[in-house]
């Protein structure tokens, strides 16, 4: 493994890191805010449904992190795997509107594809030719979940 590639790895395990915090840093926002009020976590979330998407937010990143794990995995033998689902899981958490994730992925994708040689668009010509509902899966999961909490917060707005 070259300097690069270790560099490359240092991100990805600091992206999980911070996706895996990000519950427990909503869990701490929650418990503050109900003991403000007075009331409970769970009193706080079923009175305010903003609390309640920001906490299905929040859950839904550790689950991106599990991703990350499979994209590191690979990495080094199919590096288009990476950049497929870095690119779709960017979108995601654009539906989930969080700069500083976005912010995170982008520069993760920009390092993968410049350490690969790769573009996202010939890593998707290359997945679309061999198994590419397989290789997205996990992240068509993740982008319907966040379809449901931009929806959700749609909804809130409105009213």
């Amino acid at each position: 493994m070259n300097v690069k590639s270790s560099r490359l790895d240092r991100y990805y395990n600091i992206a999980r890191v911070l996706l895996c915090l990000t519950p427990f840093v909503c869990l701490a926002y929650l418990s503050m805010g109900a003991a403000r009020v007075g009331g409970s976590v769970s009193a706080a979330i079923g009175e305010d449904p903003k609390l309640a998407v920001m906490f299905l937010v929040s859950m839904i990143n550790p689950f991106i992190a599990y991703l990350m794990t499979f994209m590191q995995k690979k990495l080094h033998m199919d590096a288009s795997y990476a950049v497929v689902n870095l690119t779709l899981l960017i979108a995601a958490e654009i539906m989930l509107q969080n700069i500083w994730y976005i912010l995170l992925l982008g520069f993760i994708l920009y390092k993968t594809t410049r350490e690969s040689g790769l573009t996202v668009r010939e890593s998707f010509k290359k997945v679309w030719r061999n198994q590419f509902l397989s290789v997205i899966s996990g992240s068509l999961v993740v982008i319907a979940l966040c379809s449901v909490c931009l929806f959700a917060t749609i909804r809130i707005a409105l009213h």
